[in-house]
């Protein structure tokens, strides 16, 4: 599949998962909603690569890896960011986000001796910046002792969703099964926050309501097994550094959603941030 069309999509379908998130906090413990969120995709990306003839079966080592990707990009990642957004808002969580892409830079280039790219560093600034202008109402005034917990928690899931890309890129670069292996990071990611919230004295929650069922589906088809894979094939592509530029262009796909559905009304800051963010892109991505 064309480089751009694996952009476009992780774009799209991320940015269109921020709203279904927001249906599953205070319904559900956040562990066990990734947990389920992650079983549920696993198990469908694993069928689609049996059917396909594709699933493939890997070493002791190569499983080794596959846990520590799943544990930081299916697992820790999204059970932080679940709980950063009981203290801050959608735009405080966006920006913060950013930071992934010169995570990426920084221990890319001490852990494998990835080039730095400085059309990757310049586009990212330029794409930052604009994420600001975007969200600059809804960024002033926000700092609070809880609001700093929260930025605590988002930054933090930022660094394990960096390390996890990395290890992403590095099975990658060895050949492993697109469609396994990202089966077994999905699964080994809900089986690490399915232990970790029984060892925090987490019991297993579901809610059979058709708000929770619904943005479950959601999350687990769209969110994790054309997106996800979607990403792991672009990282494939292009590297990790550059696919994290999705993290700074799905928050205007989010905010075109609610143009459509819940009346957002663009200011000239918010239109000037998305032609930066276009422009930061165009920098990044050229060769």
């Amino acid at each position: 599949m064309p480089t751009a069309v694996l952009f476009i999509v992780c774009s799209f379908v991320w940015g269109s998962t921020w709203y279904a998130i927001t249906l599953q906090l205070g319904v559900v413990d956040p562990l066990w909603s990734v947990c389920y969120r992650f079983l549920l995709a696993a198990f469908l990306t694993a069928l689609i690569s049996l059917i396909l003839g594709k699933f493939e079966r890997y070493s002791t080592q190569q499983h080794l890896r596959l846990m520590l990707q799943g544990a930081c990009l299916c697992g820790i990642y999204y059970w932080l960011i679940y709980l950063s957004e009981h203290h801050i808002t959608s735009a405080l969580s966006a920006l913060i986000s950013t930071s992934e892409l010169y995570m990426m830079v920084i221990f890319g280039r001490i852990w494998f001796g990835n080039p730095v790219r400085q059309q990757v560093i310049a586009g990212g600034l330029l794409g930052s910046a604009g994420v600001m202008l975007i969200f600059l109402p809804e960024l002033q005034g926000v700092v609070g002792s809880s609001t700093l917990n929260g930025m605590g928690l988002a930054f933090s899931g930022c660094v394990f969703f960096s390390l996890g890309s990395l290890i992403c890129e590095k099975n990658e670069r060895d050949g492993m099964g697109l469609l396994s292996s990202a089966a077994y990071t999905m699964l080994y990611g809900s089986l690490l926050v399915a232990a970790l919230a029984l060892v925090l004295g987490i019991s297993p929650d579901f809610v059979w309501s058709a708000q929770y069922i619904g943005s479950l589906v959601y999350l687990s088809i769209f969110g994790s097994v054309v997106a996800m894979v979607s990403y792991m094939a672009l990282i494939r592509a292009i590297g990790a550094d550059r696919a994290a530029y999705v993290d700074i262009v799905y928050p205007v796909i989010a905010l075109m959603i609610s143009t459509l559905f819940e009346g957002y009304v663009w200011a000239f800051s918010a239109v000037a941030g998305v032609l930066m963010i276009m422009f930061g892109n165009y920098i990044a991505m050229r060769k």
